[in-house]
């Protein structure tokens, strides 16, 4: 049975150490990178938005319209001021 010299074994483990030592050096690096990146994701808003504030999405007339089935863009069709996108 062939055993390994005590020269090749630490020389082994010296160039694990470096390759662990390399991978290490690269994470933070790459952790660097990923929080210049992101930065914007991480920052807390400045001013937080009331949580009891409504905010209108369409008058009543719209609401009153469509709940009787009509469509705003059915009427708006047939006006030539209506511009199509």
């Amino acid at each position: 049975m062939r055993t390994t010299s005590p020269v090749l074994a630490r020389k082994f483990r010296d160039i694990v150490a470096r390759i662990g030592a390399a991978f290490r050096a690269q994470r933070a690096i790459d952790a660097r990178r990923a929080l210049l990146r992101y930065r914007h994701l991480l920052e807390q808003p400045h001013d937080p938005l009331p949580l009891n504030e409504i905010i209108p999405v369409s008058n009543k007339e719209d609401i009153a319209d469509n709940a009787h089935g009509s469509d705003a863009r059915e009427r708006a069709a047939g006006d030539p001021t209506f511009e199509r996108a």
